[in-house]
């Protein structure tokens, strides 16, 4: 059976940074590393949206990374 070791999270909130050529919006990312993995979806979005509260361009979105190894036990 496999198992996960070394489990880490990351919050990234991306940030509106303007427009491409094109006329598409472009994003930057505010990237908040080690989040304890143990969080709920839940959690992530609400500590997320106060997050991005505290901006001041436009909050194009709230992402979830999570990165584990997986091994065999």
């Amino acid at each position: 059976m496999a198992t996960r070791k070394g489990a880490t999270s990351k919050l990234v909130i991306k940030i509106a940074a303007g427009m491409n050529a094109a006329g598409k919006a472009t994003y930057k990312q505010r990237t908040f590393t080690n989040v304890n993995p143990a969080l709920t979806d839940e959690d992530f979005l609400s500590i997320g949206n106060k997050l991005a509260a505290l901006q001041s361009e436009e909050v194009g979105g709230i992402v979830r990374q999570d990165a584990a190894s997986i091994i065999a036990g």
